[in-house]
């Protein structure tokens, strides 16, 4: 159930303007718990391929490779290089948990092979967005109350995408450190 999920929501992903165009500004911790939230339920579709190809979950060299594309990109998006990959490493350990909680439950039937070059392509589209939210959502977060916003927006954001335990745990886990950044 959690795959086909995942495999409409990179359909509805993959037409750009089919439901953003209908959708008001959020608030940019609002914000980037959804795209947060639309990260992490591609880490179904990921263990799925990583299921079928006995690929490992860890693949160092692709998060190594991000992070520093990600890290280059910060500071045309406000923020400062380490801001950008801490954030980025947090978002990737809770997709490589969710990816290692659903590889150790036994499959229930074959699947089919599954091509991760539209996710990759969904998930750089995200890390963008995600880049694009990530500054104003940490203006945003400043301050005593940090925790308790965040906690509100990630509790808003696992019912809206319909989270499981699993998935609304890795999405506080995707936040990592963000109200202790500087």
């Amino acid at each position: 159930m959690r795959i086909k999920l995942a495999a409409i929501s990179l359909i509805l992903a993959t037409c750009p303007g089919a439901v953003a165009a209908k959708q008001p500004a959020l608030p940019a911790l609002t914000r980037l718990a959804e795209l947060s939230a639309q990260r992490l339920l591609l880490a179904d579709t990921v263990a799925a391929s990583k299921r079928h190809s006995g690929k490992p979950v860890e693949d160092a060299a692709r998060e190594s490779e991000q992070l520093e594309r990600l890290g280059a990109q910060a500071a045309s998006h406000g923020l400062t290089e380490a801001q950008a990959t801490a954030f980025f490493k947090a978002q990737m350990e809770a997709n490589k948990l969710v990816q290692y909680r659903l590889l150790a439950e036994p499959a229930h039937r074959a699947a089919a092979a599954v091509d991760l070059g539209p996710v990759r392509e969904r998930l750089d589209r995200l890390n963008v967005e995600l880049l694009d939210a990530l500054a104003p959502a940490m203006h945003e977060a400043q301050g005593e109350a940090c925790v308790l916003r965040t906690d509100r927006v990630q509790r808003l954001a696992a019912r809206r995408h319909r989270l499981d335990a699993l998935h609304r745990t890795a999405l506080v886990r995707a936040f990592g450190d963000l109200c202790r950044m500087p």
